[in-house]
Order: C-alpha cells, then structure tokens, then sequence
C-alpha cells in the first residue's frame, strides 16, 4: 500500500505575528473610543449630581426664603472680635443668617455646619439631615448617628456618591482622624463663594497679585454666613455660577464635605466644600488661585477650580442648570474694574458685579 503525502495546514510565524499586529491595531483604536464613551457617562452623571444640587438649592430656597449659608460660624454681639478671633475687623463676615442660639453666645443658631448638610433634606437625605439638626448647638466633631459609636457612624462620616465626581477613580472619600479613625467624608463640588473670601480690598491695576489689586468677595451666592436670596442675584440666574468642580486633595486634606475650618485661617471654609474662582486660599496676601488643570496625584491644586474631566469642568448655576466651562475662561480677560483685570469666571461668580457676560454658547 503506497502512502500519499499530505501538507499540514497551520498558520506561520509570520501569519501569526501579522494577526497580532492586526489585533494590536485595533485594540489600539478602539481604546480611545470606549475611554470617550466612559468619559462621556462620566460627565452626565457628573452633571446630573449637580442639578440634584442645584435642584436641592432651589428646594431649600422656596421654604427659607434664601439660600442656604456657604458654612455658618459665630460671631460676636458686640463689639471688637468674634468667634474664631473675627468678623467686626477684618477679615470682616455677616452675623450668622438666622441669629445666635441665645442673647449672650457668639455661636450660630443653627450650628457651625455647611451648606451640603443644608440641602440633605432636598436630596432624600433627611435621617442624616435630623441627626445634625439634634447637634446643631453642639460641635459637629465628633457628633455619632443614633446607636453608632464607631468611626464610620459619625454624622460627618456619612458618604453620598451624590457629591463625588464619578471621573475620580477613587470613589467616595473620607478623612480618618489619626488615633479615633472617626471619618469626616470629602467632596467634589465647591460651593462658590464669589471672586474669595475677604471683603476687604487690595489697591493697585492689572493682573491681582498676592499684595495688589483686589476687589471685594464675598460677592457670590455660597460664602459664610451668607443668606442670599435669589432677587439679589442681579446678573441673572443662568448666569452666575452656584457650585463648581474641585476633586479632593490625595492626602484627603481638603475638600472636607460638611463642615470644615478651610485653609485660610478664620474658619470661612475656604479650600474646603466652598472656594473662590480667585481664591486667596491661606489669606488675603496669598497668590490668588486661577481656573486650570490640575493633579490629583499632588496636594498643589486645592486653592483653584478644577476637573478630572478633559478640558474644564461642569458648573451649576443659580437657575439650576449645568454647565461645562472650558479653563480658557479662568484666564480670558473681558473687563477692568477699578484698573483692574476681571476674568470671565470672575464676572459669572458675581451675583451682582453688573458686568457683561459674554455667551458661552
């Protein structure tokens, strides 16, 4: 019986490298395509936490009659400082929005809180709301959810995904105090306090500078002590900002979500869940921050607005929709006051500067 030779059919190297470079291609081109689409679910829901926010904010405003105060802290009746050391000589802030707790304290009425805990009741959040309500005359730190002694059962601890960005790859956050491990939760979203948080003025023309040119805060919607009402908002509601973007530091420093000190000394918030868009974040001396990228590998970028998404950040404004805003506009001057430059983001934080808006259309 004669045999016949038959040829083994398999692919060659060269076959098999060819195919893997073919793969390599397309997975190289489709990479970017799915990263686009993530991004693109990433910035709706972003944008869909802020207008619950805003919608919250509208919320509260129908049943106080104001907004909510950026954070509330004490001050003196009478005169010469206040709780913290101010607020009769600078830095200068309003008396607490709905009074003192009694005829002789300096401290608030409704506690020394943020405005996020303000707007719990608004976003189904109203066990949590109560329970801060229960320690309003109380300090916050370390205030425990009923039944709850342990670190994660702080009434602070409490964490949302309503508040974090879902383009941060880490998720919710939390502080955890070095000894207790009592956790304080951290936030994305910046309650806008306007250009900063100081009153006072800085002489000089041009570009501010850490010892020129600055004009007065406080000239937002979200600032301590404040208690703005919607008809104070003069440059109109769509367009003034109410709340912007800025992931917490890596080192969970900053971006404190309920109630926190801030970083500029009096216990303003600053840096913390509230921030200028020119913010003189450790004093009115300090270089003012300015919209741009950042890290989020490095604790340089709390004093300034800014995003995990490419090019800018989503912004709620005081009519209750949102917005991106390219960095461009941290930067573009359209106006001097006084001789000195005013950005786009600084004419959108006030609320009511009078200048002229350019469309951001």
């Amino acid at each position: 019986m004669s045999g016949s030779n038959k040829r083994q059919s398999g692919f060659t190297l060269i076959e098999l490298l060819v195919v893997i470079a073919i793969i390599a291609v397309l997975i190289g081109l489709l990479l970017p395509a799915v990263q686009k689409v993530r991004e693109a679910a990433n910035r709706m829901q972003c944008t869909n936490n802020l207008k619950q926010m805003g919608l919250a904010m509208h919320g509260y405003h129908d049943s106080k009659g104001a907004c909510p105060a950026g954070v509330t802290i004490g001050k003196s009746q009478t005169s010469g400082a206040g709780w913290w050391g101010g607020g009769n000589s600078a830095p200068r802030y309003d008396n607490p929005p709905n009074g003192w707790a009694n005829s002789t304290t300096s401290y608030p009425s409704d506690g020394y809180w943020g405005y996020q805990i303000r707007l719990a009741p608004y976003l189904e959040m109203e066990n949590l709301s109560k329970a801060a309500t229960s320690a309003y005359n109380n300090w916050p730190w370390w205030t425990f959810l009923p039944g709850r002694t342990d670190g994660a059962g702080t009434v602070v601890g409490q964490k949302y995904k309503v508040f974090s960005c879902p383009s941060d790859p880490r998720g919710s956050l939390a502080w955890s105090e070095p000894g207790s491990g009592n956790l304080h939760a951290l936030t994305s979203y910046m309650g806008v306090v306007g250009r900063d948080h100081f009153k006072e003025t800085l002489s000089g023309t041009g570009n501010p500078t850490a010892s020129s040119a600055k004009l007065p805060g406080q000239d937002g919607i979200l600032y301590v002590n404040s208690k703005v009402r919607m008809a104070d908002i003069l440059d109109g509601n769509s367009n003034t900002l109410m709340i912007g973007e800025r992931p917490p530091a890596q080192s969970l420093e900053y971006g404190w979500q309920w109630v926190a000190w801030g970083y500029e000394g009096y216990g303003f918030g600053e840096g913390d869940m509230l921030l200028g868009v020119r913010s003189r974040t450790t004093g009115i001396n300090s270089t003012p921050g300015i919209y741009r990228a950042g890290n989020i590998a490095a604790d340089l970028d709390y004093d300034h607005f800014w995003s995990l998404h490419p090019s800018g950040a989503m912004w709620a404004m005081a009519d209750g929709s949102v917005r991106f805003i390219s960095y461009s506009a941290g930067s573009s001057v359209v106006t001097q006051v006084g001789g000195i430059n005013v950005t786009l983001l600084e004419t959108l934080a006030s609320r009511a500067g009078g200048e002229v808006v350019p469309s951001l259309d």
